[in-house]
């Protein structure tokens, strides 16, 4: 096994490597003075499994790999490559005399990105090899950007989860006093009431922490379900109910069949699912929300569908991501999803199903869940 040396850069390959991997010796050579000529830093290895196992230890920036080599050959060996984390995304360039349209077929059946004929054209040579050194740079920044942002991710959602859970315990303390200031009120029916509506936004704010604590634990695979088998029939009006009176001018009908609709799932997630689309529903309606519930093969759909502006395409998926906020056109304000819809997103899918959302043949929003039918 060979180990090659620096050499100066001139085409702006400074610090690229290149594994060359080929059983004949003049082959290894003449690959190796061309490019360490050009500034690469080249090793080497003589057979398949040397090969393998160099391109394992070292990452190459590209593999330079013969096709007819003794025991483990070119080809087997491109496809242990790509089939290894660490190095599939390595360019792999097949070093062949072989030029029928089936022996690149087999090439590109096993993952190879590039091709070069034997004998060997020195131009040619340079420019696949320049190429592919600047694809692997590419997705090398690329990566390192996206392992940058999942950091950064990580970062804001720990401190986002250090913090509401802080905020746990002074809510509990507040609404204990609110409960007291009703008992003390002597009667003051004014005051009463003002903490009763102080108690209900408090309540407000403890589910909200709550929401982004079970986020966390949904997107972390942390938050076990407890499937029993729930009529979503029933299951419906009930959720609803724990809304209160629909805002003033809104009214609410609902497209549910008579007989029962039994699904397995966790009674409390796919509940709170319910309540996050029909109060968001709630508050961009002009006039109506229609609830919609049935039977579509062996899975069940969910509608919940209001006559308010409505979201633009392009913004469709954006309503489900974390703190994800849609313009609604030309109205002044935006149809914010906080982590409401994200929750949905996530409890919906840890059911196996799935969750979207489509314009309404009333102009507004239609939401839509639909989860496996089987019961237990």
């Amino acid at each position: 096994m060979n180990q090659g040396i620096m050499a100066m850069p001139q085409d702006g390959s400074e610090h690229a490597s290149v594994l060359v991997v080929d059983d004949e010796p003049k082959n290894v050579l003449l690959l190796k003075d061309l490019l360490e000529s050009k500034g690469y830093i080249v090793c080497s290895a003589m057979d398949g499994e040397s090969g393998l196992t160099l391109a394992l230890q070292r990452l190459p920036d590209v593999v330079l790999l013969d096709v007819m080599m003794p025991r483990l050959d070119g080809l087997e060996v491109c496809r242990r490559l790509k089939a290894a984390q660490g190095t599939a995304m390595i360019p792999v360039l097949l070093v062949t005399a072989l030029d029928a349209r089936e022996d690149r077929l087999a090439g590109i059946d096993a993952g190879a990105n590039d091709f070069i004929t034997k004998p060997i054209d020195s131009g040619d040579l340079i420019l696949r090899v320049r190429n592919a050194v600047t694809t692997k740079r590419l997705y090398d920044r690329v990566a390192k950007q996206f392992r940058q942002l999942q950091e950064l991710e990580a970062v804001r959602d720990s401190v986002t989860h250090m913090i509401v859970h802080d905020l746990r315990s002074p809510l509990t303390g507040l609404q204990g006093y609110l409960d007291l200031l009703s008992m003390v009120a002597d009667g003051n029916r004014e005051v009463v009431e003002y903490a009763l509506e102080a108690h209900k936004i408090a309540d407000r704010i403890k589910e909200l922490v709550s929401q982004v604590l079970d986020v966390s634990r949904l997107e972390s695979g942390q938050m076990p379900l407890s499937r029993t088998d729930v009529d979503l029939a029933e299951l419906l009006p009930t959720a609803v109910a724990t809304l209160g009176p629909p805002p003033e001018g809104i009214s609410i009908g609902y497209e549910i069949p008579g007989d029962q609709v039994v699904v397995a799932c966790d009674h409390d997630l796919i509940s709170r699912v319910i309540i996050n689309l029909v109060g968001n529903a709630f508050k961009f309606a002009r006039g109506s929300v229609r609830i919609g519930l049935r039977r579509n093969e062996d899975r069940v759909r969910l509608t919940v569908t209001d006559d308010g502006p409505g979201v633009p395409e392009k913004f469709r998926q954006m309503i489900f991501e974390k703190f994800g906020q849609s313009p609604l056109g030309q109205a002044t304000a935006a149809r914010s999803t906080g982590l409401g819809l994200t929750f949905c997103k996530l409890a919906v899918q840890a059911h196996q199903g799935e969750i979207g959302f489509d314009p309404a043949d009333t102009g507004g929003a239609c939401f839509w869940v639909e989860l496996p039918g089987e019961t237990r």
